[in-house]
């Protein structure tokens, strides 16, 4: 793990080891790991190329966005680090049988969060 000359976490690829796919999309697919030398659970969105995506995450603190830890910068195993949301998307639970279950209470808290995330 290194910072070199730039705002963020160089993660090496090495450091990290792959469990199941977790998603993803046209930008690239999403994995929990396990990044060995921080015996930290996370979230990393392999992609073909990275341009701005880490500079910009890099910058970004609030509690009610998922913290980013670093990128991989070595081609051609680029990604990006970030903080594992065991729970998984909230598509995936609101498609699921247990989103029927929400009462009105939970539904505005996490509007509010959501809410507020987005306007930070």
């Amino acid at each position: 793990m290194s910072s070199l000359g730039s705002s963020f976490v160089q993660i090496k690829h090495e450091d990290l080891r792959f469990h199941e796919n977790c998603g993803g999309g046209s930008f690239g697919s999403v994995y929990r790991a396990h990044w060995l030398s921080q015996d930290k659970e996370v979230a990393v969105k392999k992609l073909l190329k990275i341009e701005k995506e880490a500079e910009i995450l890099s910058v970004l603190s609030h509690k009610n966005i998922i913290q980013f830890y670093g990128a991989v910068l070595e081609s051609p195993n680029y990604g990006i680090v970030t903080e594992y949301a065991s729970g998984g998307s909230l598509y995936e639970y609101l498609s699921s049988d247990q989103s029927e279950e929400m009462d009105m209470k939970q539904i505005m808290t996490w509007a509010m969060q959501m809410a507020k995330g987005r306007a930070y």
